[in-house]
């Protein structure tokens, strides 16, 4: 595979042709929950350094981490109301990203300090989503069918991960279901009792992006890519750790911090009731002690994500950039190689400054009938 630079879909810094293009969309940034009101956090999303805050409303912020006076880093400050005060000299900046004081200013100038970048924020599936895009943010429209978890014997699990390589070859990842029985060998080998490797794999455009069709035993399995980086499925598993096989719906956004790592940010929802997930070390720190050799899959075997590290060290072990050119696809590649047509020819429009796809969400209904069928009902 070889592409131009202008069809690009793995360099995301601003003004790129992928950045521009995941920009367009709203993507998780944080976990709700370790973002207490009045705490500031530099995080680092798609090539931008930001500051990350909750206001004493209770609201999440977020605004450039970097000082419009000598530069240095606002997350190193504190809160007061809903401003943050940078700690060097004490200049201060509202949610908008302008400044409203400053202190040893005999005239304060602020109105003419440029403005920092700010940008829209909503919270939900237990995630800050932040709109990093130009213009006006598109509607917020969670996936329906997460509020599942609400019902008795349903666990919502959120979480994040770094893993440290290029996100794209996450998205492949999920979109190649062949490895689910190599990768996680002894973990996840089957669904329903089915042998997991597929006889036949083949892949669709849809409304709201793919959807990969996979036939093992007269049975046919699907899991949703929803454009541009998030990934919908709904199956039951059998786990080396569950003695029955549980069932779960799981939702994957795949978020570049920089070109070569991303956050894996995950909502699992279980038809069973979980344990708590003991303390562990950070998953990219693991996929490091395996692909160099420090640790071997039997040193990892308990850890209480080590779906994630096996995921982790296969797509960390082609590079922190893939070379494609070098790759010999196969059939059973459908799905992967229509994600890479459906990405090269969204960023050939945007590129064009033409009107790119208007990709939906998935229907609630369509999400429960997979459920459904997943778990062996009739609807």
């Amino acid at each position: 595979m070889t592409m131009s630079e202008e069809f690009d879909f793995v360099r995301t810094g601003p003004g790129t042709p992928a950045g521009r293009y995941l920009r367009r969309a709203w993507q998780p940034i944080y976990l709700s929950e370790k973002l207490a009101k009045g705490k500031i956090v530099p995080i680092r999303v798609l090539g931008e350094n930001l500051a990350l805050y909750r206001g004493e409303s209770g609201t999440a912020r977020v605004i450039a981490n970097e000082c419009a006076h000598r530069l240095s880093v606002l997350s190193t400050g504190w809160v007061e109301g809903e401003t943050i005060r940078c700690r060097y000299h004490g200049w201060r900046y509202d949610e908008s990203g302008q400044c409203v004081e400053q202190p040893a200013e005999p005239k304060p100038f602020c109105d003419s300090v440029r403005r920092l970048a700010s940008y829209a924020t909503r919270e939900a599936h237990g995630f800050i989503f932040a709109y990093l895009g130009e213009g006006e943010a598109p509607a917020f429209r969670p996936l329906p069918g997460l509020e599942d978890g609400a019902r008795e014997n349903w666990t919502v699990s959120p979480s994040v991960e770094m893993i440290p390589c290029n996100y794209f070859q996450s998205a492949e990842n999920i979109m190649d279901d062949v490895h689910v029985n190599f990768s996680h060998r002894d973990h996840l080998v089957n669904t329903a009792a089915r042998p997991y490797v597929p006889t036949k794999t083949w892949a669709e455009e849809t409304p709201f992006g793919i959807t990969q069709f996979q036939e093992r035993g007269g049975h046919t399995d699907r899991l949703h890519f929803i454009m541009p980086n998030r990934c919908f499925l709904a199956h039951p598993l059998r786990s080396a750790r569950e003695e029955k096989p549980f069932w779960f719906k799981a939702l994957f956004w795949y978020v570049p911090i920089d070109d070569e790592s991303h956050f894996h940010f995950l909502i699992m929802v279980y038809h069973t009731k979980r344990r708590e997930r003991p303390a562990s070390t950070p998953v990219h720190e693991e996929i490091e002690a395996i692909l160099s050799g420090r640790k071997s899959w039997e040193d990892v075997a308990r850890h209480p994500n080590i779906i994630r590290i096996q995921d982790g060290v296969a797509v960390c072990g082609q590079g922190k950039i893939e070379d494609r050119s070098r790759e010999r696809l196969g059939r059973s590649d459908a799905a992967v190689i229509l994600l890479r047509r459906v990405w090269k020819r969204e960023l050939g429009l945007l590129a064009a400054g033409k009107p790119v796809t208007d990709f939906g969400t998935p229907e609630a209904q369509a999400l429960r009938q997979e459920e459904l069928e997943a778990m062996g009902f009739n609807a």
